[in-house]
Formats: C-alpha cells, structure tokens, sequence
C-alpha cells in the first residue's frame, strides 16, 4: 500500500531528464498587497501558477494497481475551490512514485487559512487517507503614493 513520504506547495518543480524533482519555493504562506480601495470577490484567482508535489512509497503489488492521486482546495470559509483535480498514478516496482500537479491560478478572495487535502483510490474508492495542509494568505492594504 502507497505511503506518503512528502507532500508540499511550491512555485515551480523542475524534473531532471532522470527523474529527479527540484522543488523551487517551497511555501505555507502567501502575502499580497493591494490599494486600500481594491475590491474583489470572495471567489477571485490571481493568474500565478503553482505546484503541489508528492513522493509515496511503494511495496510489491503496488505496480499491479490503479492508483488515482486526487486534490482538492478549500477557501478559509470551507468552501471548494474548484474542482477535484485526478491524477493516474504511475508507479514502477522497487521506485517511489511522484506526483507533480500543476496549478494554474492561487485563490485570493479570502485572507486567511486555505486548505489542501491531498488522497489516493483505487477503483474509485479511498484507500490512502487524506493528508491535509495549510497556506496561509495574508492580504495587506496600503495608500497608493
């Protein structure tokens, strides 16, 4: 059975013609700042791309299975941010499996803890528990000069 061995949030991966990931910025908070009178929905999405990155370790039998890396996103008022992202897994006997999902915009509607919950199924069905983090969005309003 898949066992998490890291699971983060990071600008950008970067993977080596072997394989190997480089993790670049790796964060648990974002801090942005706007004028005073900028408004925008609790929904809104700044065009900035991101990643979350996992590695799991395998045992035999794993390479036999139909794995699915799922993730989903949660606004500090609980609500959704959009969908279930599904991932087919690959996995290779004696090697640990990594996952890189891209992540086209970074929700920032709300200030304060947003939720990433990370899982596996096989056969539509949970058999890796949610693993679950926080990043922070703190949202600093400042007079224009």
């Amino acid at each position: 059975m898949l066992r998490p061995y890291v699971c983060v949030a990071c600008e950008k991966v970067i993977l080596a013609a072997d394989n190997v990931a480089s993790l670049i910025s790796l964060f648990n908070k974002i801090a942005v700042v706007v004028p005073n009178e900028t408004e925008f929905p609790k929904n809104a999405i700044a065009p900035k791309e991101w990643a979350i990155f996992s590695i799991w370790d395998t045992e035999p039998g794993d390479e036999l299975k139909d794995y699915t890396f799922c993730n989903q996103m949660f606004y500090p008022d609980r609500t959704q941010f959009g969908e279930v992202h599904r991932v087919k897994m690959k996995i290779e006997l004696n090697k640990r499996s990594q996952v890189n999902l891209q992540i086209a915009g970074f929700p920032i509607g709300q200030a304060g803890q947003y939720t990433v919950r990370t899982w596996i199924e096989e056969n539509q069905r949970v058999v890796v528990d949610p693993i679950e983090f926080k990043i922070e969005l703190e949202i600093t309003r400042q007079d224009q000069a």
